[in-house]
């Protein structure tokens, strides 16, 4: 949950951006208003392992010590569960031991920035499981993206009953569906969330005073992770019998 605060100027004038939601993550670094440098990190799904060292050598390179860092921008998910739970850890470290200041950019956002302009409206899916995802539908207003329909799970079907047309489309991956003529699937490469989108989001939300609260920042997951939901229902089979 974010609270608003006066946007100031601080003494610990660099941001970090962190991106961990999806296979290959990325995390960026900037002073003020201006994005100095984006790396990613080395290997895909080894989030638990790269991602302090790949900030430790971004900072490096530039040479700006953790303690210069005053605000964190993390993406917060939906993706994977274990990549979203190390950058929320981490994020919180740098709140907990150097006082920086936390924004939660939703993934789903930053995917959205990803998309051509040129289309009136937009759906962005992720975290598709099976014949449902997590969806948000997007109104292209003033040459930026204004969300419609707030992130929910939804079918295709719901999706296409909702949205106004035409549509254009976008996950990775998307459902197996006969998508109606009026929709337009994008490129599924246009899906991935990085952290200089991150960035720029939430540069934005920080000049809005949209920061989070430490104690309240969560990963947001569409869905309980699989090993809960087969607990539940072994429960639900063993209440039964």
């Amino acid at each position: 949950m974010a609270y608003n605060v006066p946007m100031r100027e601080v003494p610990n004038p660099y941001n970090l951006a962190i991106e961990t939601s999806c296979r290959q993550g990325s995390v960026s670094l900037g002073r003020g208003d201006e994005l100095i440098s984006t790396v990613a990190i080395p290997q895909p799904h080894r989030h638990a392992i790269e991602l302090t060292p790949a900030i430790d050598r971004l900072c490096k390179q530039h040479r700006v010590k953790p303690n210069q860092i005053g605000q964190v921008y993390v993406s917060i998910g939906p993706g994977s569960f274990t990549g979203l739970r190390i950058a929320v850890a981490t994020a919180k470290m740098f709140a907990y031991v150097l006082d920086a200041r936390l924004v939660a950019v939703p993934t789903i956002d930053v995917v959205a920035e990803n998309a051509p302009t040129d289309r009136p409206h937009l759906a962005v899916c992720l975290n598709t499981k099976r014949d449902q995802m997590y969806a948000a539908v997007y109104r292209m207003a003033d040459h930026r993206w204004r969300k419609i329909i707030d992130p929910a799970l939804m079918t295709p079907a719901e999706l296409c009953q909702s949205a106004p047309a035409p549509l254009a489309v976008m996950g990775d991956p998307l459902p197996d569906f006969e998508w109606p003529g009026h929709v337009e699937l994008l490129d599924r490469a246009l899906a991935v969330p990085t952290s200089d989108v991150v960035w720029r989001i939430g540069r934005d939300m920080a000049h809005r005073g949209e920061f989070t609260d430490p104690l309240k920042l969560l990963p947001l997951y569409a869905r309980p992770p699989e090993a809960v939901e087969l607990w539940n229902k072994r429960m639900e089979i063993t209440k039964s019998e």
